[in-house]
């Protein structure tokens, strides 16, 4: 059997055409009359009475019932807003019961649904459940989750505020530590900044501020060995204490101008002669600038001599 070469005639082709253009036109002529539609829109809660807390089974949804032409309604099957909705406008109707008044309705209708007529809010009385907020305050620690360029380093950092008051129900504070905050970069870090990191409250977790501000300094580091000085605390009174040797090398790290002006009394390396073993002492770093750090290179220890007069 020889196949057609054109999948459609001009003459079903024509049919649907005709098809298309009717329900264009049903399609258009039902959206331009007046209708009325149910839609589910999600709420949000402001105004909550100080050191109280909503919960969970408050409802957080309810249904708009809408009154206009089609075309204007359409939209909402897409897209609806979130209500926000100040608690101390609605009107107590009994226990943990609140109503939404006339003038709410209306002031909801103009900043939500402008192009309708909202007819109702279904449920119209809200069962809002409230129950004691506890307060706890926490550090705020900073996570850093970027890389370095090499010979560089993290030298300081400030947080402010360093603590934060977070409210909350009892069993979702327990275990709360701190706050932890993430800092992430793309690229190796060579230079000092600074920022701010948003914080947004939950619905179970309220924060007292809404923002973390925080900078770094990041210093380039070099590595340097120096030979020091051991000295001797706790020396005897009656005998005197020889140490083999007197001097250690130390490896120096740190920012690399700071490194350079060191002089070897900057670094005090002690043995402390009341934490002598049976024939050595060991040492330990005992004084040192704060932003260099300071291993022992070789000894951890000395031996020494007791020498009587």
């Amino acid at each position: 059997m020889k196949a057609n070469g054109h999948f459609f005639s001009k003459h079903t082709i024509g049919m649907l055409f005709c098809i298309g253009l009717a329900a264009l036109t049903w399609l258009v002529g039902n959206l331009s009359k007046q209708a009325t539609q149910l839609y589910t829109v999600k709420l949000s809660y402001k105004e909550i009475p100080s050191r109280e807390f909503i919960e969970p089974q408050t409802p957080f949804s309810v249904k708009v019932e809408l009154e206009g032409e089609g075309f204007a309604l359409f939209k909402y099957a897409f897209s609806t807003p979130t209500l926000s909705v100040n608690i101390s406008e609605l009107r107590k109707a009994g226990k943990d019961k609140y109503v939404f008044t006339p003038s709410m309705l209306s002031q909801i209708n103009k900043k939500y649904f402008p192009e309708v007529k909202l007819l109702s809010i279904q449920p119209n009385t809200l069962s809002i459940h409230y129950q004691k907020m506890k307060q706890k305050k926490v550090p705020v620690k900073l996570q850093f989750l970027f890389p370095l360029q090499e010979d560089h380093r993290i030298d300081t950092y400030q947080v402010f505020p360093d603590s934060v008051q977070v409210s909350g129900l009892e069993q979702d504070l327990d275990t709360l530590t701190g706050l932890y905050l993430k800092l992430r970069r793309k690229k190796n870090v060579t230079n000092s900044f600074s920022g701010e990191i948003p914080l947004k409250s939950t619905s179970k977790i309220h924060y007292d501020t809404d923002k973390v501000s925080y900078s770094l300094q990041i210093i380039r580091v070099t590595e340097q060995s120096m030979e020091v000085p051991i000295q001797l605390l706790h020396q005897p009174l009656t005998a005197q204490v020889q140490l083999l040797p007197e001097k250690t090398m130390v490896l120096l790290s740190g920012n690399m101008e700071t490194i350079r002006n060191l002089k070897p009394s900057d670094i005090v390396v002690v043995a402390d002669y009341n934490k002598r073993k049976e024939q050595t002492i060991p040492l330990e770093v005992y004084k040192k600038p704060l932003s260099v750090s300071v291993t022992l290179k070789q000894e951890t220890q000395v031996e020494y001599l007791i020498i009587h007069p």
